[in-house]
């Protein structure tokens, strides 16, 4: 499909603005930031400078990227590239800042400085997983699903068995989109539920 194609370099800044703009359960998170970097800086731009094979934009009818996949197929490697590499000047930036916008804001730090933990389901046959994130005026258009299906693919490719991923659970919409996917729950969490794909 024509309006999704790989990210480039120079998407880097769009992929920063969509991350904010769907920050609050997929919809505008700019009130809830003082700095308009941080969402992502953990949850999209990290992923394009690790795996960028497995990143891909949508743009909108003129050409502007108005959504993106972003994942990586070896969650535990990229945990590992994250604690060791990503974060580390990021926690120095962060380190002093004392007050916060919101609770969001102060829940992301400190999600920031704690890192990635080691997960379950990476270790039980779904060792890919990712983040999609499309702006309102793309939505219900069939991109979410393209955005996907070329995911899938890759990963498929790129050998992993399984995706899994983190849904908010005030996400209601995204969870009928992960089931028509193909998606399972795999486990129900205080703040929503992780669904699994398997690849093979």
């Amino acid at each position: 499909m024509q309006n999704i194609r790989s990210a480039l370099a120079q998407d880097v800044p769009y992929i920063y603005e969509i991350a904010l703009k769907t920050a609050m359960a997929g919809l505008d998170g700019t009130d809830y930031y003082s700095d308009k970097f941080l969402v992502g800086h953990y949850w999209a731009a990290p992923y394009f400078f690790y795996e960028p094979e497995l990143c891909f934009i949508a743009v909108n009818e003129v050409g502007r990227p108005a959504g993106y996949i972003v994942g990586t197929s070896d969650t535990h490697a990229f945990n590992q590239w994250m604690q060791d590499v990503w974060l580390p000047p990021l926690q120095a930036h962060y380190r002093n800042q004392t007050t916060f916008k919101s609770e969001a804001e102060h829940d992301l730090l400190k999600l920031l400085f704690k890192g990635p933990g080691e997960g379950l389901w990476q270790n039980l046959g779904y060792p890919a997983h990712l983040h999609i994130d499309l702006l309102e005026e793309l939505q219900g258009k069939g991109l979410g699903k393209s955005l996907m299906q070329t995911f899938i693919k890759m990963a498929k490719d790129l050998g992993a068995q399984g995706i899994h991923l983190g849904v908010d659970g005030r996400n209601i919409r995204a969870f009928g989109f992960y089931e028509k996917m193909g998606y399972t729950i795999l486990e129900h969490q205080s703040w929503g539920s992780t669904f699994g794909l398997k690849l093979s």
